[in-house]
């Protein structure tokens, strides 16, 4: 299943990188904002990011074995799928004997002569 490669390889929450594409001043503009960003929200985006990142892997990880029940699940259901099918193939095969049988039986009836009958009855 492919979607266990790509649980797997889920990328993890980082901390933003200031950058700046001014020219000239860019690099002093990127600067300030990394020291407010450490002064003022640093711990906290990143105790969030790290509980985030956690919850993804547990997240990944629920489905990872959620999928592997469901694969499970799902071989269970063919090899049903195989025992119907060959039941039904079986049943199908005894309603043409019984069909082929009642015909058999309703020509024999049907050969029957109506004075035969009454002689045998008398």
């Amino acid at each position: 299943m492919n979607r266990l490669v790509e649980y797997h390889c889920l990328p993890e929450l980082r901390e933003h990188d200031f950058r700046s594409s001014i020219p000239v001043i860019g690099p002093l503009i990127s600067l300030v904002r990394r020291l407010l960003y450490s002064l003022t929200a640093k711990w906290g985006v990143w105790a969030v990011i790290q509980q985030q990142n956690r919850i993804n892997q547990m997240l990944a990880e629920r489905l990872r074995n959620q999928e592997a029940m469901l694969a499970e699940w799902l071989r269970n259901q063919e090899a049903m799928l195989v025992d119907m099918d060959r039941d039904l193939t079986m049943l199908a095969r005894t309603v043409a004997e019984i069909e082929v049988r009642q015909r058999q039986l309703a020509r024999m009836l049907m050969d029957r002569s109506p004075e035969r009958d009454h002689d045998e009855s008398v």
